[in-house]
């Protein structure tokens, strides 16, 4: 009986522990880096004939030892960007909690 119980208590937890992660998906785009702006990395890219401005919140370890994003060096030069999107909950001004949806570049290569 005392198995039956630990059982359950360990598959309670495992599932409770996964519901609140948010499922993360890696995407490519190429893009042209633009520079830094208010924290966030600005890439424009091209999405269905339209030029778009993407802004990445954070950059891997990898990334950055690679590419020096925060100097002037890349700007203005082409690169296969890969990243991937998560959701984050943050409370606004007024302490209300909001979803928000956080791009992180994963992997960066310069296009030649």
């Amino acid at each position: 009986m005392k198995t039956k119980l630990i059982v359950s208590v360990l598959a309670l937890v495992a599932y409770l522990s996964t519901a609140f992660i948010t499922p993360s998906t890696q995407k490519a785009i190429s893009g042209t880096y633009e520079g830094t702006e208010e924290f966030n990395y600005v890439f424009t890219v091209e999405v269905k004939g339209e030029k778009q401005t993407m802004k990445f919140q954070y950059v891997s370890e990898e990334v950055l030892e690679n590419y020096d994003l925060d100097t002037d060096e890349y700007i203005g030069e082409d690169f296969k960007i890969t990243y991937q999107t998560s959701i984050e909950v943050v409370e606004d001004e007024e302490g209300n909690e909001e979803e928000i949806e956080v791009l992180t570049i994963t992997d960066l290569m310069l296009n030649q």
